[in-house]
C-alpha cells in the first residue's frame, strides 16, 4: 500500500519538532531513498524520504541502512547545498502526497539561501526534487525528460512545477462544491478520483459508514450534500485525533498502515502505535525484513538444490556401475564355461551353447568369431575384473556421496523451516564452511551458539524436549547435551529435527514419548504426508561415523513409533 495524505498530513504534523533542526549528515542507501541526519532541539533524528514506485514514503526512521562507499550524484548535490543547513518548514501540498521541505543553508559564498526539498510520493510517479530559492531545479532523483513525458518535465535548470491534479482538497473545498462533483460518481472509486487524501481503505469506510447498510453504487443527487458534510466531518476527526496503526495477515505480514483503523479488518490482526510516523516505519521495518528473509532464503535453497540435483545424478551413476556387478558375474560364468570346454570350440563361431554345471542347463555364450575361443574367454574374464573392479570404486563414491546429499537434505530442510535471518545465518554459516558458498569481500562469517535458542516444549508430564534448529544444532544437542539415558526422536529417513526427550533418570510415560514423536514429526520436512514412522533410541546407541558432517549420526537398537505431524499440540506444547 502506498502513502495517502491524510495519512501523510498526520505525518507532517508530527514533524514539527525537526524545525530548526540542523542537518548533519545526507546519505543515499537505496537508488530511490535518501536519509537525513538531524539534530533537533529533541535530539538526535533520522529522516527517510523514498521514491520508490512501490514504497514511497517519507517520515522519522530508527531503522540503520548500509550506505554505499561511493555517493550517487544527487546525493552530493545535497549535500552541496544542504549540508549544515536548517530546517525552516515542512509544508504538505493540500491534502495530496506532495511534501515541500524548507532549508536555510549558506551557499559558496557564505550567503543564506533558502532551499525546497520536494517529495512527490505518488507511486510510480514519485520523485525527490531539490530547487533554489528561485524555484528552479538543482536536481532530482529521478530524471523526467520529454522522452518520458509530454507533460511535464523535471530536469536541472527547469523551473519546477507541481504535478497536475484535478483534485479537490476536502478541508478548503466547500460542502457545496464537493457535493456537485461528487453527484452520480462511482462508490468508493470516485473518491479517490476527484477528493485529494484519500485511500482505497478510507474510501470503503467513508462509504459504510455513511450507509451502514450497504452503500450505494454511484453517489444519489440528493444525498451528495450530506455525504460531503460526513467526508469533511470525518477528515477532520482524523487529523485532530488519528488513532495510527498497521494491519497484518493471518500470516503476520503487514498489509497497509493508516492514520485510523478501519472497521472492516480484525482487531488480531491490528497493531497501534503513539504516532504515524513510527508506524510507518514499523511497517516498512517489517515489510522488509520479510522481503530480505525471502531473498536469502530463495538464495540459499536455488544453491542447495542445484548441488542436490548434482549429487543426485552422481549417485544414480553411481548406483548403475554397482548394479554392474551382476554382469560382471555372467562374464566371469562366461569366461569359466568356455575355459571349461576349450577342446570342443572351434575359432570363427559367433555362439556357443554350452552346459552351464552350475544348473545342468545349456547356456548361450555369444562369442567374438575374430579371435580364438581362449582369447574369448581372456576377453569375458577382463570384463569381469574390471566391471567388479568399478562397483568397488563406485561403491565408495556412492556412500560418499549419498552422505553428502542426505547432509544437504537437512540443510535443504533447516532453509526451508527457518523462522527468522539468525535461523538462515546458521545455514549460510554451514554452506560455506564447507564450500558450497563462498563469503563476500569483507563479510565476516557469522556463527553463534550452537546451543542458542533451540526450541523448547514441555511434555503433559512435566519432562523437557529439546529441538533443533539447524544441523549445527541438532549435533550440539544430540552429541553434547544429550545423557546416556535420554531419548532422541527423528523421522524415519527424512529431513528433519532432532528431538530430545530428557528423562531426568526416570522412564517416561507412553503419552510424554507420543508427544516427542509428534514433536519430531511437526517438525520434519513430510510434516504434511499424514502419519510417519518416528525411530526413537536412547542416546547411548547413538554414535557418529568418522569424518561425517554436523547432524548425521547413526543408530541401533532402536524403535519405530508411528505419528501424525499436530500443529496445535506443537504450540501448546513450547514453551517461548
Amino acid at each position: 500500500m502506498n502513502l495517502d495524505g491524510i495519512t501523510l498530513s498526520v505525518i507532517v504534523s508530527e514533524l514539527k519538532d525537526l524545525y530548526d533542526a540542523k542537518i548533519e549528515r545526507i546519505y543515499q542507501p537505496l537508488r530511490d531513498e535518501i536519509t537525513i541526519y538531524l539534530h533537533s532541539k529533541a535530539g538526535k533524528r533520522r529522516l527517510t524520504l523514498s521514491a520508490s514506485a512501490s514504497d514511497c514514503r517519507l517520515h522519522i526512521t530508527n531503522q540503520t541502512k548500509q550506505n554505499p562507499e561511493k555517493a550517487p550524484n544527487f546525493c552530493m548535490v545535497l549535500r552541496k547545498y544542504l549540508l549544515a543547513g536548517r530546517i525552516a518548514g515542512i509544508i504538505q501540498v493540500g491534502l495530496d502526497r506532495t511534501v515541500q521541505i524548507l532549508i536555510d543553508s549558506k551557499d559558496e559564498m557564505g550567503i543564506l539561501c533558502r532551499y525546497t526539498l520536494i517529495a512527490e510520493l505518488m507511486g510510480k510517479y514519485s520523485n525527490l526534487i531539490l530547487c533554489d530559492q528561485e524555484g528552479r531545479i538543482l536536481d532530482s532523483i529521478k530524471h523526467v525528460s520529454l522522452d518520458v513525458s509530454s507533460k511535464r518535465q523535471v530536469l536541472p535548470g527547469l523551473k519546477y512545477t507541481l504535478p497536475p491534479s484535478e483534485k479537490k482538497n476536502p478541508l478548503t473545498a466547500s460542502a457545496e462544491e464537493l457535493a456537485k462533483i461528487l453527484e452520480g460518481k462511482e462508490l468508493p472509486g470516485g473518491l479517490q478520483q476527484y477528493i485529494e487524501g484519500i485511500s482505497p481503505q478510507t474510501a470503503i469506510q467513508l462509504c459504510e459508514e455513511y450507509w451502514p447498510e450497504k452503500f450505494p453504487v454511484s453517489v444519489p443527487e440528493a444525498e451528495a450534500y450530506g455525504f460531503a458534510l460526513h467526508i469533511q466531518m470525518r477528515i477532520r476527526e482524523i487529523l485532530e485525533h488519528p488513532m495510527p496503526c498497521l494491519q497484518k495477515d493471518m500470516n503476520g505480514k503487514p498489509v497497509f498502515f493508516s492514520a485510523v483503523p478501519y472497521a472492516a479488518y480484525s482487531e488480531q490482526g491490528r497493531q497501534s502505535f503513539q504516532t504515524a510516523n513510527e508506524t510507518i516505519d514499523n511497517f516498512n521495518a517489517i515489510r522488509l525484513y520479510i522481503q530480505q528473509f525471502k531473498s536469502m532464503q530463495d538464495q540459499l535453497l536455488k544453491l542447495l538444490r542445484k548441488q542436490i540435483v548434482r549429487l543426485e545424478k552422481k549417485v544414480k551413476i553411481h548406483l548403475e556401475t554397482i548394479q554392474g556387478r551382476e554382469k560382471a558375474d555372467k562374464f566371469l560364468l562366461y569366461g569359466e564355461l568356455i575355459s571349461a570346454n576349450l577342446y570342443q570350440l572351434k575359432r570363427g563361431i559367433s555362439k556357443a551353447e554350452i552346459l552351464n554345471y552350475y544348473t545342468n542347463e545349456p547356456i548361450v555364450i555369444p562369442l567374438d568369431p575374430s579371435i580364438s575361443p581362449a582369447q574369448n574367454a581372456s576377453k569375458f574374464f577382463k570384463k569381469a575384473s574390471k566391471m567388479k573392479h568399478g562397483a568397488v570404486i563406485a561403491q565408495e563414491y556412492f556412500d560418499k556421496d549419498s552422505a553428502e546429499l542426505s547432509y544437504l537434505k537437512s540443510l535443504e530442510f533447516d532453509a526451508m523451516s527457518a523462522q527468522d535471518m539468525q535461523d538462515l545465518e546458521e545455514v549460510k554459516a554451514e554452506m560455506i564452511r564447507f564450500g558450497y558458498l563462498s563469503l563476500a569481500p569483507r563479510e565476516k562469517l557469522r556463527r553463534s551458539d550452537p546451543l542458542e535458542r533451540p526450541r523448547k516444549f514441555l511434555s503433559q508430564n512435566g519432562y523437557t524436549i529439546l529441538a533443533g534448529r539447524n544441523s549445527r544444532q541438532n549435533d550440539a544437542l544430540t552429541m553434547r547435551i544429550a545423557q546416556e539415558e535420554d531419548y532422541w526422536f527423528h523421522a524415519k529417513n527424512i529431513p528433519g529435527s532432532h528431538v530430545i526427550l530428557f528423562t531426568r533418570g526416570t522412564q517416561p510415560l507412553e503419552i510424554d514419548m507420543l508427544q516427542a514423536a509428534i514433536i519430531a514429526a511437526s517438525l520434519c520436512r513430510a510434516k504434511h504426508s499424514g502419519k510417519l514412522p518416528i525411530d526413537y533410541v536412547q542416546r547411548k546407541h547413538i554414535w557418529k561415523a568418522n569424518g561425517a558432517k554436523p547432524g548425521m549420526v547413526l543408530y541401533d537398537n532402536y524403535r519405530t513409533i508411528i505419528a501424525e505431524a499436530d500443529a496445535d499440540l506443537v504450540n501448546k506444547l513450547e514453551q517461548l
